[in-house]
């Protein structure tokens, strides 16, 4: 993730393909075992490849970020949560956990503000969180406030009615 920096800590899995495992499952875990860490996923999703972290305190989560690498927007706190839930019910992704002291996880909060829930998300929201299949909605909708399209030469000519001078 380029906006943010997450320390390594101690790598509990790697490259976890969340299509194998019941993903709901490990996510209530973090909840049971007082998890401090994050989860980070990465997929190629709607326009490119995308990443989100679920980071962890004591069992309760904390934080979130998402990125759409391709155009360096990422959503932070509250928004992120759609998006990585979202992101989970991709065809293809993967993920890796890693275990923090509570203290790193502090730190992470410190420097990343923004990426603070102002809304706790309890154990039993999880399953209301999963989606049935994942939608390119959430891209679309995020990407379009921040991306641009870029006129061609035709799109401009055209613009000024003179689209045979851009052929």
């Amino acid at each position: 993730m380029t906006d943010v920096n997450l320390p390594v800590g101690e790598i509990i899995s790697r490259g976890v393909n969340i299509r194998e495992i019941d993903v709901k499952k490990l996510i209530e875990g973090f909840y049971e075992k007082e998890f401090s860490g994050y989860l980070i996923t990465a997929l190629e999703g709607f326009d490119g490849l995308e990443e989100g972290v679920l980071l962890f305190k004591a069992g309760s989560l904390n934080a979130a970020f998402y990125e759409y690498d391709l155009h360096g927007v990422t959503v932070f706190g509250d928004i992120a949560i759609s998006h990585i839930f979202n992101s989970l019910a991709a065809p293809y992704i993967v993920a890796d956990i890693v275990s923090l002291s509570d203290q790193q996880v502090d730190l992470i909060t410190a420097f990343n503000e923004k990426s603070r829930l102002a809304r706790k998300v309890a154990k039993n929201d999880i399953p209301r969180l999963m989606p049935k299949a994942y939608s390119a909605d959430l891209a679309k909708s995020v990407l379009s406030q921040y991306v641009k399209k870029e006129e061609s030469k035709k799109d401009i000519f055209k613009k000024f009615g003179l689209t045979s001078l851009g052929e």
